[in-house]
């Protein structure tokens, strides 16, 4: 599997956390792999054979040839079934509502054909699906597609404001706080949240401190690093961390080491080689 990351066009800074491509062959993975909750909406477009959504179940959903992939409150478990050329825009977590008019709590969760939420941007993004013959040339005309299509006028900036600070706090930030810092109660930017970014600023930040922590715990390498990573990451303690970890990521911190697989190194936020 080959994994490319780039930064965004300026006309999509505002709203995208970074465009990458996947290329390789569903043999080269043996089993589902999960993805675990970034709090990043996206964009896919399979140039080739789509993924297989599967199921707690066991039921296999196969993808659409272009999707819009709302937040993630659990792990959700893909899996390629031939030729892989994806493209992908990561969004920012409030960037979606710049592109779609559709609140963003409606999609949580769900994995959904591109046409069902916008059948004008899904034509665009069909269309340039067609023309790009390679991920890196359909990767650059959908961003010249999206950036004819971004509505300024939905970009919240209570809500942008917002959503870097907790960024910039790494998670830890209380919602008081952060309801002062914007000019809003509490319960209007819960409210505004959860439809500019699907959930409330108080998911959002433990999704971010358990990216910070998924990354520091997988690169520590010490019998204590469950230990160390809970207080860098400011869990009350280690027991604190193995249940919020367990929730995200649908393992115990230990069992996700033995489980690490090539597809999760590609969908979460972490520090990677870029192009």
């Amino acid at each position: 599997m080959k994994y490319r990351e780039f930064a965004a066009i300026p006309a999509l800074a505002p709203i995208v956390d970074c465009v990458w491509t996947l290329d390789g062959h569903a043999r080269s993975i043996a089993d589902a792999q999960p993805v675990l909750p970034d709090g990043r909406p996206e964009l896919i477009l399979h140039l080739g054979d789509p993924f297989d959504r599967v199921h707690a179940d066991g039921r296999r959903q196969r993808q659409a040839p272009v999707i819009v992939a709302g937040q993630l409150l659990r792990p959700l478990d893909l899996r390629p079934t031939g030729h892989v050329a994806v493209v992908g825009i990561r969004l920012k977590p409030h960037g979606a509502a710049a592109l779609l008019a559709e609140p963003q709590d409606r999609l949580v969760e769900h994995t959904l054909a591109l046409e069902a939420v916008s059948s004008s941007l899904a034509k665009d993004l069909h269309d340039a699906r067609e023309r790009g013959r390679a991920t890196d040339a359909t990767a650059m005309i959908v961003q010249e597609a999206l950036a004819r299509r971004v509505q300024a006028h939905r970009l919240d900036r209570q809500v942008h404001a917002a959503v870097d600070r907790i960024g910039q706090a790494c998670g830890l930030v209380t919602m008081d706080y952060l309801a002062v810092h914007v000019g809003m109660t509490p319960r209007q930017l819960e409210r505004r949240f959860k439809q500019v970014v699907g959930i409330s600023p108080k998911r959002l930040a433990r999704i971010t401190r358990f990216q910070r922590a998924l990354r520091l715990f997988e690169q520590l390498d010490s019998p204590q690093r469950g230990t160390l990573t809970a207080a860098a990451c400011g869990y009350a303690d280690q027991a604190h961390f193995i249940r919020d970890f367990s929730e995200f990521a649908g393992c115990a911190p230990g069992a996700h080491l033995m489980r690490r697989a090539e597809l999760h190194g590609f969908f979460v936020s972490r520090a990677r080689t870029t192009t």
